[in-house]
């Protein structure tokens, strides 16, 4: 797909002292509780407090705390889809957490980062809708290798001839987790009589209004922390009416900035996205392994000329 995509240009305390130490309770006084109440009375057992739901490695928010940096991929695909698809995916967990080290030298906490097409497109003859949906025991397998290394799952939604709200709904059921959030493509958002590979989709503040009104219900009616909500652009037309997007509590909105080319086509790409962003979205940045270095004379750019691009991103994620 990436490939087209050129050409077209993620009991209490006491009760365990009691047990351990072996001592039994003091009996209790003929008419009276063991707790020395008034005759007669029950003892009441307080309900415990809560414990606030938080990200993987502590707090309710992600940002300033925290820069995102991962990869992407499906477990087993090979390196077509990205990084994570190559080899045993736990073995690319731990070198994720190695990549994105020098990512934190700003004094930021580094968060590990998993993008995972849950939703992915197809060509219109092979699926419904052209796209096909996960199953719940792909997304755990991916859920649980970032979770071994205190990160986050990313669920990468291409909706196709459906829609983002439709497609993101189905998983809900992960979506009540603290630490998954949602990644959506609207160059794959296509029109009734778009051809998925054949052109370019697109998608509007509207749309990603109404995924980030459900996104912001879901943070609230179960306590969770803070909620990655992003989307990836190359192009400022594929997010119509851009300037139309609202902030909302417990939505950390990123703009992920996905131009392919040696450092100067992506910087040129960078300030292009930069200039339309809505100051409340967060900047990310992605590098792809194979695309980037196709070009004669192409490099991948390094950790120091990613932190140098103005703003600094805040999400920066290997394909």
């Amino acid at each position: 797909m990436r490939r087209i995509r050129l050409a077209l240009l993620t009991l209490s305390t006491a009760l365990a002292l009691g047990a351990c130490s072996g001592i039994p309770p003091e009996p209790s006084v003929a008419g009276q509780s063991a707790g020395g109440g008034a005759p007669g009375a029950e003892q009441q057992t307080p309900t415990p407090t809560p414990t606030p739901k938080e990200l993987p490695q502590g707090g309710r928010q992600i940002f300033p705390a925290y820069r995102l940096v991962g990869y992407s991929g499906i477990k087993g695909s090979g390196p077509g889809l990205g990084r994570a698809g190559v080899g045993n995916i736990d073995d690319r967990m731990t070198e994720m957490v190695e990549r994105a080290q020098p990512y934190g030298k700003d004094g930021r906490k580094i968060m590990p980062v998993l993008e995972y097409i849950a939703t992915m497109v197809h060509p219109c003859k092979n699926a419904p809708k052209c796209r096909t949906a996960s199953t719940d025991d792909k997304i755990q397998e991916h859920l649980d290798a970032v979770r071994k290394v205190d990160g986050i799952l990313l669920l990468a939604i291409q909706p196709g001839r459906s829609d983002f709200l439709t497609e993101v709904k189905r998983y809900e059921k992960f979506l009540k987790e603290p630490d998954v959030g949602l990644a959506l493509d609207p160059e794959w958002r296509m029109g009734p009589n778009q051809e998925p590979m054949h052109t370019f989709g697109s998608t509007d503040a509207k749309e990603l209004n109404q995924v980030s009104a459900y996104v912001e219900k879901l943070v609230a009616d179960n306590d969770l922390p803070e909620k990655v909500l992003l989307y990836h652009m190359i192009r400022v037309n594929w997010v119509r009416n851009h300037d139309e997007l609202k902030p909302r509590p417990g939505v950390a909105f990123i703009l992920s900035v996905d131009g392919i080319g040696d450092q100067k086509l992506k910087e040129g790409t960078w300030k292009s996205l930069m200039a339309v962003k809505p100051p409340f979205v967060h900047p990310g940045f992605k590098l792809f392994y194979q695309e980037d270095t196709a070009g004669k004379g192409w490099k991948l750019m390094t950790p120091e000329q990613v932190m140098a691009l103005t703003p600094t991103p805040e999400y920066v994620l290997y394909e």
